[in-house]
């Protein structure tokens, strides 16, 4: 069977196409497993005429890039499968490759839904010499492509053990979410942000943690990965946020002026058309002054769909958020994006500012960086200060806002309040 919108095999043909052709070919194959990041953001704001376009011209595409591709197919909704015959296995030429065509693909995309340009998740799996399970292939390329998902750095994924292991980690954290989300016991901890002349406390960071039946703290490294690909980290962050609104109203009904507190906002929640309104309504149902809450985001949200979440940031900004760009200087970072972002904080990652306290070079980048982005009035935070040497060199740069271990670890919300605020 055909199917109707791309014109390539249906999927249970790819598999018997496919399937013959290893078991049949002594050559070397690999399986690419593709999709369109979030598309379901594109059939809503562009209608379903133009997400079909987009799949067709995806499969289009695929046929004219893929020269070497021996069968193709669109296994369900924006999701496609190549089985593709390569010469040698080069790891470092495929990832290139899907990496160009991607790019060829977004602008495409691009055209077609009024600059929309989301990111294209491939995973390859190499098929051994010998091996004649098809099936098993595809699911393999299939949970490197998930590995994409949510990562603009890291658009194509190869297939290794390692990713199994990731995947039954997996399938062992949500459990614990949901129970713990049904429960309202996922811990939200606060890590100080403080000023290095004064050292008093000018803010402070939220972050959950999740704990398993044996009391065992189980930290983010360990099930953000999981809930992004699931989509559960919506709920996470509004559940943080929850308990953001709860505790700044606490502190005004108890006579405590409020430090402004900070939570992540996943990239997920921008494709949601009622965001802004959702943020509104909660800190308008605990009564919370919008300069209280600081939306943290990663700077790799504002290569995908730019427009629109340029657009969004600007709103919540206008509602009285603060917005700051988290993890600057891990991706894609520039100044000329930094000048036309709407945010009024810029956070540098803790690996940017060891890695360039570590030379004379890195020195004066950072002492560079900082200079500027003072001079265009954003607030700058260093965080993964650890030592006094490091906050001396950043503060002398003109950095005077630090977070880290040098002054605490994240910390309950009881020992900061007793700690900071009284």
């Amino acid at each position: 069977m055909t199917d109707s919108i791309t014109g390539l095999p249906g999927f249970e043909d790819f598999l018997a196409q496919a399937g013959a052709v290893i078991c049949c070919e002594d050559k070397n194959y690999l399986i690419a497993a593709m999709d369109i990041a979030d598309f379901h953001y594109i059939n809503t704001e562009c209608g379903y005429d133009t997400g079909d376009a987009v799949l067709h011209d995806f499969a289009d595409v695929m046929k004219m890039l893929l020269p070497n591709m021996v069968v193709g197919c669109r296994s369900h909704s924006d999701h496609f499968i190549a089985l593709i015959s390569i010469e040698n296995i080069d790891s470092e030429r495929v990832i290139q490759e899907v990496k160009r065509q991607s790019v060829i693909l977004k602008d495409i995309i691009s055209k077609n839904t009024k600059g929309i340009s989301p990111n294209i998740n491939v995973g390859i799996y190499y098929i051994k010499k010998g091996e004649t399970n098809i099936v098993a292939a595809v699911d393999k390329a299939n949970i490197a492509r998930r590995t994409c998902k949510g990562n603009y750095n890291l658009p194509c994924v190869v297939y290794s053990e390692h990713l199994m292991d990731i995947k039954e980690n997996s399938a062992k954290i949500l459990p614990i979410f949901d129970d713990s989300f049904r429960k309202e016991s996922i811990r939200v901890y606060l890590q100080p942000k403080i000023f290095s002349d004064t050292k008093k406390v000018m803010g402070a960071e939220a972050l959950s943690r999740l704990v398993d039946s044996n009391g065992r703290v189980i930290p983010p490294s360990q099930f953000i990965a999981a809930l992004e690909k699931t989509g559960k980290i919506v709920d996470l962050d509004f559940y943080v946020l929850t308990f953001v609104c709860k505790l700044i109203r606490k502190w005004l009904d108890s006579g405590i002026e409020p430090i402004t507190i900070s939570f992540n906002l996943s990239r997920l929640h921008f494709y949601s058309s009622t965001l802004v309104e959702d943020l509104k309504r909660l800190v308008e149902e605990y009564n919370v002054p919008p300069q209280y809450v600081e939306i943290e985001v990663t700077e790799s949200i504002f290569f995908e769909s730019s427009e629109m979440i340029v657009k969004k940031v600007n709103l919540l900004r206008d509602y009285g958020f603060k917005v700051s760009v988290d993890d600057f200087g891990t991706g894609y970072s520039s100044l000329s994006l930094i000048g036309m972002l709407p945010v009024d904080v810029v956070k540098l990652d803790k690996s940017f500012v060891k890695e360039s306290l570590k030379s004379e070079r890195g020195n004066e980048l950072m002492k560079g960086l900082i200079r500027i982005l003072n001079e265009i009035d954003l607030e700058i935070v260093c965080e993964g200060v650890e030592t006094q040497e490091e906050e001396n060199i950043v503060s002398s740069f003109g950095c005077r806002e630090i977070q880290g271990y040098l002054y605490d670890k994240p910390i309950p919300t009881d020992e900061f309040e007793t700690k900071y605020l009284k």
